[in-house]
């Protein structure tokens, strides 16, 4: 599990795309203003919190009571409500990234009713109901706001500005990642982010794979991405997108797209946009052992941006991915 980090320094200091997108901020704003109106005073109260609170600048995908959140719990809003708060996800993400962000949750629900069955006391830590969804200073169109939708194995940031829309950080965590009985047997969460990785990896040379292994698994075998400012993120070891061959280009876009099209169509194709205009400087790494079923963490990074995955438990049971420093979005 993921201890909660902090972002301060950095939070914002993603770049400015020029130009215009589609993406419509009036509806995503209304959204926001339309589920704070439904709250009772005491509700917004722990809803709505300064645009400077601490609160906006930290993450965690860590389980209720072992990790301190503020906002209001998905478990103390009714169905109107609660309706309002997925409208909310539904206008930033599209139906990938928004089935995923579900069954990251019933996940999480499937783990409290087995839990409970079991009479484990933890069971309480995880649920539908143990997610926390805040709103950060008033949702104007020229003033800064933001919105945070966060519990076990996932954590979403959208921050509205007058200079732009950041999308992220974006934390999702699955466990297991495949369904091997019940009604769900089959199902594979987060394939794409496995699966377009191994790909690049084995379709790599030796000499290839000797570039991008940079090290062995990271500690607890986790996303290691705490605030931007580590070594990682911005050193230049791995192997170069243009030291790849065209097939492993086309892998490496695809593995960036399986986050980038968690987003709304207009939100995706700026993203992407920007990303491409600088894949000169992408960089793919590797570490962990050379077997793609084993324990394995890769990233994909540039200058300002970084997608992490891990294969924690080895197998394909059990994902931590990270996208930290999307550029906002005009």
């Amino acid at each position: 599990m993921k201890k909660n980090i902090s972002l301060f320094s950095l939070f914002f200091c993603f770049c400015t795309l020029s130009g215009q997108s589609d993406f419509n901020r009036s509806s995503a704003l209304n959204r926001v203003a339309h589920f704070l109106s439904t709250l009772t005073s005491d509700q917004k109260t722990m809803a709505n919190l300064d645009f400077d609170d601490d609160f906006r600048s930290t993450w965690s995908n860590l389980p209720m009571e072992e990790v301190d959140r503020k906002g209001i719990m998905m478990s103390d809003l009714n169905d109107i409500q609660r309706l309002a708060i997925h409208g909310i996800l539904r206008s930033v993400l599209s139906p990938q990234g928004y089935q995923k962000c579900l069954f990251i949750i019933q996940y999480d629900e499937s783990t409290h009713e087995r839990l409970t069955k079991m009479n484990n006391p933890i069971a309480r830590r995880y649920g539908h109901s143990n997610y926390w969804f805040s709103v950060f200073g008033n949702p104007e169109k020229d003033k800064s706001w933001a919105w945070k939708f966060e519990g076990h194995h996932l954590s979403l940031h959208f921050t509205f500005t007058p200079e732009g829309v950041t999308c992220g950080p974006m934390f999702m965590g699955i466990n297991p990642a495949l369904t091997r009985s019940g009604p769900y047997a089959g199902y594979h969460i987060m394939n794409e982010e496995f699966e377009f990785g191994n790909h690049l990896f084995n379709d790599l040379t030796e000499e290839m794979k000797g570039k991008a292994i940079t090290g062995i698994l990271p500690p607890d075998a986790d996303v290691m991405t705490k605030n931007g400012t580590e070594p990682h993120v911005k050193d230049r070891k791995g192997l170069a997108y243009t030291d790849m061959t065209i097939k492993q280009q086309q892998l490496t876009e695809k593995i960036i797209r399986s986050w980038v099209d968690n987003l709304t169509s207009e939100l995706s194709s700026v993203n992407m946009d920007h990303i491409m205009n600088g894949k000169d400087k992408i960089i793919f790494s590797w570490n962990g052992t050379r077997d793609t079923n084993d324990l394995h963490y890769y990233a994909v990074k540039s200058d300002d941006f970084i997608i992490e995955f891990t294969n924690r438990d080895g197998g394909i049971d059990h994902y931590h991915t990270l996208w930290f420093g999307l550029p906002d979005v005009k």
